[in-house]
Formats: C-alpha cells, sequence, structure tokens
C-alpha cells in the first residue's frame, strides 16, 4: 500500500506556495504596466473642468470694416444674461445672445496667433481671446489676449482679467476622465510606418 502523503506537513509546501503566490502577482502587476503602457484606446488621465455659472456682457466697438475691439467687459449674475453688445461704424448698435455669439467663432479663431501683425480682430477672433471665451468653452488655462482689447489697452485688459479671475472663482469644478494626448508607443509608430502615414 502506498503511504499518504500529508503535504501540508511538508515544510518545502509553504516555500513553494508563497513562491508560486510571488510569481502571479508580478506577473500580474507587469501586465498592468503592459497594458497601460500600450496605445489601446484605454489611455485616460484626470483632468478638472469648470462650469461656470455666471455670465459676461461684453462690448465690442467696430474699429474698421469687420474689425472690432473689447471696449468693456462686465460680470453678471446668470450665465444666461450673457451678452455681446456690437457698436458698428454706422452709429447702430446691436445685441446678441450667448448662443448667437458662439456661432461667430470659427476653428481658426481659436488658434493662438503668435505673429503680431498678422493677427485679425474679426468678431468671432476677439470673443473667443476676450472673457466672453470662457462661456464658449476656452480653457482657464489659457489667459485674456491683450490684442483684442481697444487699442491694447491694458486698463482693458486688466478689467477682462478681473472678469474671468471672477468667472473662474465662481464656476463648479469638475473632474472628467479623458483620453491621454500624444502617447505613442511601438505599436503606434509601426502601424504609420506601415501606412506611410
Amino acid at each position: 500500500m502506498t503511504p499518504f502523503k500529508n503535504y501540508s506537513k511538508n515544510p518545502t509546501w509553504p516555500g513553494r506556495l508563497k513562491r508560486g503566490s510571488i510569481y502571479v502577482a508580478v506577473a500580474l502587476v507587469m501586465s498592468g504596466q503592459v497594458g497601460c503602457s500600450s496605445d489601446n484606446g484605454n489611455d485616460w488621465e484626470e483632468v478638472t473642468t469648470y462650469e461656470v455659472k455666471k455670465g459676461v456682457v461684453t462690448t465690442l466697438e467696430e474699429t474698421e470694416p469687420g474689425q472690432f475691439s473689447i471696449i468693456d467687459e462686465q460680470v453678471v449674475e446668470h450665465k444666461d444674461s450673457s451678452r455681446v453688445i456690437i457698436k458698428r461704424l454706422d452709429g447702430s448698435t446691436e445685441t446678441l445672445t450667448l448662443s448667437q455669439a458662439r456661432g461667430l467663432v470659427q476653428a481658426q479663431d481659436t488658434v493662438y496667433q503668435t505673429n503680431t501683425t498678422h493677427r485679425h480682430h474679426g468678431m468671432g477672433g476677439v470673443l473667443w481671446w476676450g472673457a466672453m471665451g470662457y462661456m464658449m468653452g476656452r480653457s482657464f488655462n489659457t489667459p485674456v489676449q491683450s490684442y483684442v482689447y481697444r487699442n491694447g489697452n491694458s486698463a482693458g485688459m486688466r478689467t477682462g482679467q478681473l472678469v474671468s479671475q471672477e468667472l473662474r472663482n465662481t464656476a463648479i469644478p469638475r473632474k472628467e476622465l479623458r483620453p491621454v494626448k500624444g502617447r505613442s508607443g511601438f505599436f503606434r509608430n509601426s502601424a504609420r510606418g506601415r501606412s506611410g502615414g
């Protein structure tokens, strides 16, 4: 009759179990790191966004046909009360709601122009780079720009900075998960090489 072996009393059994557990734990950790570093669409980062609660009334002045400058910005209690007042060269005045003003902003208006001689002062770009831009989705990490104020007016820009600070201070911060931008890995580079792009 074959004698029964009691492995629970075998001194090498706990050692084997411990070693096996360590190997499994290491394998799990390494597979998690490989999964995070690969470009499989699951790379996320937590970012803070702000839900603006107050609003802005921005007054624009047409300086030449199709060119505008901000001459005044004021905080109002409710986002829905946001308005754009336009004083035109012909003496007429027009008032736009936030949604109408948002429709004036084109993709090129949201790109910061580093070349000061080629900055355009169209209505969409001026609104985007003033405090009204925060009402339209511009990040609080991008400050207002002096060139959108009348004559690059430092007093006007200070007002814009105060308005943007009040908007941020009264906004509700929210944490969101977004895909990590600019992540490059072996598979992405390989795919790019194969596609010729």
